[in-house]
């Protein structure tokens, strides 16, 4: 729930806590998938689609759509219900974290098999995000 003292200056609900929301259900599903924990590598991408307002019930739903050997893509999808029905899109994210054992190192993880075309969307898009951060990496290697 949005409550009044969450605002912003401008009366909105504050982003920090939808980029909260959004960082705790992406480990959620990562730590769940890596069977143990797991660490957020980076925020990749975060769009925010419509703000929130105070009476918002807020949820976000992510699941895993892509793995490297030990990395793990999480898309996160956040929305907000207004009134009795209205239910508007508030924010989309794509997180990596990586699975570690007790020692923080690195350790595999199981892959992703999609079942419905969504799911078979999903690992696409995150197989292109992947490749764009691998080519992104290496042009700014380039540039040191």
């Amino acid at each position: 729930m949005v409550w009044h003292a969450d605002r912003n200056m401008f009366g909105t609900g504050r982003g920090t806590l939808v980029l909260e929301l959004v960082d705790d259900v992406a480990w959620a599903t990562a730590s769940r998938h890596a069977d143990g924990h797991a660490v957020t590598a980076t925020v990749e991408h975060m769009v925010f689609r419509n703000p929130t307002w105070a009476g918002d019930v807020v949820t976000a739903f992510a699941q895993v759509e892509g793995t490297g050997r030990t990395s793990m893509d999480i898309g996160v999808y956040v929305s907000a219900k207004r009134g009795a029905d209205e239910v508007v899109p508030v924010a989309e994210a794509h997180l990596v974290f990586v699975a570690v054992d007790t020692d923080g190192a690195p350790r595999a993880v199981a892959g992703v098999y999609p079942e419905t075309e969504a799911q078979y969307a999903a690992v696409r898009n995150a197989e292109i995000r992947r490749e764009h951060r691998r080519s992104l990496s290496g042009a700014l290697a380039e540039q040191s």
